[in-house]
């Protein structure tokens, strides 16, 4: 039987009219295999990068509204932005949309049907991507307890928020330094306006900001210096009517200016709110007054209760 074949095989070596047609067609055949393969794959490929954009589109939009309880809330965003592109998916497209925490994840799967690679019996090729993000925990309660407080300057930190459809900021609390004598590098009195908790109520901006005044004292008022260093601030026509420096969480330039748990905030970046409330556990705060480097001059604790999520500041976290 093998004798027989390889004869027949030597014959169709041999014969010069038809060989190189036959041969032609056996090489024909994975060669469109192969080239089907590249076509196929890079539709493929294309398809996999259109459903990652869905995906991460829906995931910032379910994760916008996730708090970490409502779960359905968000489900229900995430599906509407993917069936607003039902029609760039694959047919057969699926999805599951979990959480984690206050991580919303996403996961499309499908399978793009082949063309030429049908020759190799192969009719689609699967592909699936994974989107993950998270809104921030926003703060709803804040408490703020001054510590320690030093030096010749007169100092006032604000807790700011801007009501939704507002574009000016309304004080909440406060936190005022009034220095009474120069004596030890400087000293004086600390109130907090209100003390306790404080209810931050609707917002959509919440900012930090400490104010300096040079002299030793508010604004509309100014300072003498006895002989035995003792501060009295008196109202004067020549009184300064604004402050020397302004320092603000949400100014990259002025952000560095802010201690948290004894690291310097880094200069040149604006960072999430929940890095510097408290909403994980209280942290304590010094704020430089621009007199000198070598230490701090304004020192409290701060805690959140942080129960809902800052839809503004959501982001994917894969």
């Amino acid at each position: 039987m093998a004798i027989d074949f390889l004869r027949h095989m030597r014959r169709l070596a041999g014969d010069r009219g038809g060989n190189f047609a036959t041969m032609t067609a056996l090489i024909a055949v994975p060669l469109v295999a192969v080239a089907g393969m590249a076509v196929d794959y890079s539709s493929a490929t294309h398809q996999r990068a259109n459903l990652q954009e869905i995906a991460d589109g829906a995931a910032l939009a379910g994760g916008k509204v996730f708090d970490g309880t409502n779960l359905a809330t968000a489900q229900a965003e995430a599906t509407r932005f993917i069936t607003a592109y039902a029609d760039t998916t694959p047919a057969n497209l699926s999805y599951t949309i979990t959480a984690s925490g206050r991580v919303l994840s996403v996961n499309l799967t499908g399978a793009v049907p082949t063309s030429l690679m049908r020759i190799a019996n192969i009719n689609s090729i699967n592909i699936g991507v994974n989107s993950q993000a998270t809104a921030p925990a926003k703060p709803d309660v804040v408490t703020l307890t001054p510590t320690q407080a030093q030096g010749w300057y007169y100092k006032v930190i604000t807790i700011r928020v801007v009501r939704p459809n507002a574009t000016t900021e309304t004080v909440v609390g406060t936190v005022t330094y009034q220095p009474t004598t120069h004596n030890n590098d400087g000293q004086g009195t600390m109130t907090a306006v209100p003390t306790g908790p404080i209810t931050l109520g609707q917002y959509t901006k919440l900012v930090l900001q400490m104010d300096v005044k040079d002299d030793g004292c508010p604004l509309g008022k100014a300072a003498s210096v006895s002989s035995n260093n003792t501060v009295t601030c008196s109202s004067k026509n020549s009184a300064s009517t604004k402050y020397d420096l302004t320092l603000r969480t949400d100014d990259p330039n002025t952000s560095n200016y802010l201690f948290v748990d004894g690291s310097e905030l880094p200069k040149g970046v604006t960072l999430p709110i929940e890095n510097y409330f408290g909403c994980q556990a209280a942290q304590k705060h010094a704020w430089e007054d621009g007199g000198g480097w070598d230490r701090q001059d304004f020192f409290y604790t701060i805690s959140s209760q942080c129960s809902s999520s800052d839809g503004d500041a959501v982001r994917l976290t894969n």
